[in-house]
């Protein structure tokens, strides 16, 4: 199983969920949370839409509505991802990111992370 963090504010977390949940194949695997701030901090860490991911089916649902998701919310968008414990990517639409190249980047990376994860 390989794990999918998106990290970011509530309403494009909470946005992004909700186009997620639509997506059959995702159906169950996903879970938003809330956190709490740190000891000493004032306000909460950004939310987290954690998904996971064990069929190929399942990645190319999720990289297939997260690609329509991004192209929906135009140039209004700045998440963090995360796959496995390793990989980051940003995805900030404000600074004009190249969709097709984005989509095309995440589909390899849970490609690798789903047959890193079945050896």
């Amino acid at each position: 199983m390989t794990e999918v963090v998106f990290e970011g504010s509530f309403d494009e977390v909470a946005s992004l969920e909700e186009w997620l949940r639509d997506a059959d194949a995702l159906r169950g695997r996903m879970r938003l949370e809330h956190r709490a701030p740190g000891q000493g901090r004032m306000g909460g860490e950004p939310p987290a839409l954690r998904i996971e991911v064990e069929t190929a089916a399942q990645a190319a649902a999720l990289t297939r509505t997260v690609e329509f998701w991004l192209r929906s919310r135009g140039s209004d968008v700045a998440l963090k991802l995360r796959i496995g414990s390793e990989v980051t990517a940003d995805l900030d639409l404000r600074a004009r990111l190249d969709v097709d190249a984005l989509v095309a980047q995440v589909s390899a990376i849970l490609r690798d992370a789903l047959n890193a994860a079945a050896d």
